[in-house]
């Protein structure tokens, strides 16, 4: 599971990184695109948390890529309430295709989530999960537009795609996040999976069952390059996750396992 992470990020890096146009523009069009607008983006963070904004990629209708603000807790178009009755900050790779909360957003509404690194907890104790030499991952995600009422602007919300832990992971968690390499991008961020044929709104119960097997085949392949990069990630153990600040990544000094998940 995820349910802490660092974004310490420059949003025109990620941008130029994604190939995101740089449109200012706050508000949702008519037609749901998503627009990046730095003044509608969260303030760097050490420590975002379920229920707060967060910064997610996605693609639109259209093919365009996308950088903007999002709750970060999926809510179904279906839903009634934003308070949810069960947690729908991370959603399991393995079953996104199939369960009825995830499954619409699975077709054509996948996104990533930028991240300087992340957090898991073995216990009360935090272990921060980066890159060696500190470069950005991308988290695979998923978003949908929820609205209250017709009479309720449309707000965007997503969740983070998690997998089964690799290797010395594992020992601190069961579940990670699934990382997104570059070469992956293009098929993730494609406006609907090959040979599907349901509407970007749809339901799960009106998914075809072509588009259900593309789908779960693209998140497949998803959840397979994910455990690959997640391979390359060093991790430490940090004090309890109190405020906000670089000082929330910082090794605990007395902490002497490896630095590398694999060495």
């Amino acid at each position: 599971m995820c349910r802490a992470f660092a974004a310490d990020l420059d949003w025109d890096d990620v941008a130029t990184h994604f190939g995101v146009s740089a449109i200012d523009n706050e508000n949702v069009a008519a037609d749901n695109t998503i627009h990046h607008s730095a003044a509608a983006l969260p303030s760097p963070t050490f420590h975002a948390t379920p229920k707060t904004d967060i910064a997610i990629v996605a693609g639109d209708p259209h093919g365009r890529r996308h950088l903007r603000a999002a709750y970060w807790s999926l809510i179904p178009r279906s839903a009634q309430t934003i308070d949810l009755r069960y947690p729908t900050y991370n959603a399991r790779i393995e079953t996104a295709a199939s369960k009825p909360t995830y499954a619409p957003s699975s077709v054509s509404m996948r996104a990533a989530i930028p991240s300087s690194g992340y957090y898991e907890f073995k216990g009360e104790h935090p272990f921060y999960f980066h890159f060696p030499d500190d470069a950005p991952l991308f988290m695979a995600g998923l978003y949908s537009w929820w609205r209250a009422n017709a009479h309720s602007p449309w707000r965007l919300t997503a969740t983070i795609l998690t997998r089964d832990a690799v290797g010395a992971l594992a020992s601190v968690h069961n579940r990670m996040p699934v990382l997104l390499p570059d070469d992956m991008l293009d098929t993730w961020f494609a406006p609907r999976t090959a040979g599907d044929d349901a509407g970007t709104h749809a339901d799960a119960a009106s998914l075809s069952a072509t588009a259900n097997d593309a789908t779960a085949s693209l998140l497949a392949a998803a959840n397979d390059a994910g455990g690959k990069l997640s391979q390359r990630l060093a991790f430490h153990e940090v004090a309890p996750l109190r405020g906000d600040g670089p000082q929330l990544i910082e090794p605990v000094p007395n902490w002497h396992q490896g630095q590398n998940l694999f060495d």
